[in-house]
């Protein structure tokens, strides 16, 4: 299924998972300030990926450091605002960690505001920007946001096909909702562009398709595999 044709159901889906809120006597919550640097202990940090621990365990100028010169490499400019992706996922953690709703609440929107400010301040080639998105709708589900859920998703379909959370997270809004085709449907897109990712797979069969049906997209081929050759004679004559 395309994301257009997902986009134009995004009406009748947010009706059927309202539905859905109303019986658990779901809310919706405000938003939060922006996580403070430095506010995180040495354990919190040691469990996150390692460029996140590289990026808060220097101080915050430490471009010439060899190991945030290693991440500038790889991650391009953003990489000097990804300690806000850090920073959302020591918030995340603690909610999951933290009884009380309120403050749940709170450290959830602390998070997608950390996500948010990454993606406004990401260059177009980011290579986090579809975990970023697919980490704003997996936390906006949290706050019943399911607007933002839904955009934050499709997001990162856009931008990465073959994303597994860009399809997981949105497909069990649906489950839950009653959609079954429609989460099934959603899954069996995602394993057009990822035939073998096991996490679509196996999703898939919970929702009673069968991953060995599905027909792949064919592959992108390059454009100059395939436009032809310019004549002799015009190539002769360009020079």
């Amino acid at each position: 299924m395309s994301s257009t044709r997902i986009a134009i159901r995004r009406p009748r889906l947010l009706h059927g998972t309202m539905l859905v809120v109303a019986v658990l006597c779901l809310t919706l919550h405000a938003p939060a300030r922006s996580a403070e640097q430095g506010n995180f202990t040495a354990g919190e940090i040691s469990l996150l990926p390692d460029f996140c621990q590289d990026r808060l365990n220097y101080p915050v100028y430490s471009f010439s450091h060899p190991k945030w010169a290693y991440w500038g490499s790889r991650m391009g400019e953003t990489f000097k605002h990804v300690h806000h992706y850090c920073w959302a996922l020591v918030s995340l953690r603690r909610a999951s960690m933290t009884p009380n709703k309120e403050k749940r609440a709170h450290l959830v929107t602390t998070a997608i505001n950390d996500l948010e400010y990454v993606i406004s301040n990401a260059t177009a080639d980011f290579r986090l920007k579809p975990e970023v998105y697919a980490r704003i709708g997996d936390a906006a589900l949290q706050l019943e946001n399911f607007s933002k859920a839904f955009d934050a998703y499709d997001n990162a379909r856009q931008l990465k096909p073959g994303y597994p959370p860009a399809y997981t997270g949105w497909a069990d809004v649906l489950f839950k909702a009653g959609q079954k085709d429609a989460a099934r449907e959603l899954i069996e897109e995602g394993l057009r562009h990822a035939p073998e990712s096991p996490e679509l797979r196996s999703t898939f069969r919970r929702y009673g398709g069968d991953p060995s049906k599905v027909v792949p997209h064919a592959p992108a081929v390059a454009a100059s595999a395939v436009a032809p050759s310019a004549p002799a004679s015009a190539a002769a004559g360009s020079r």
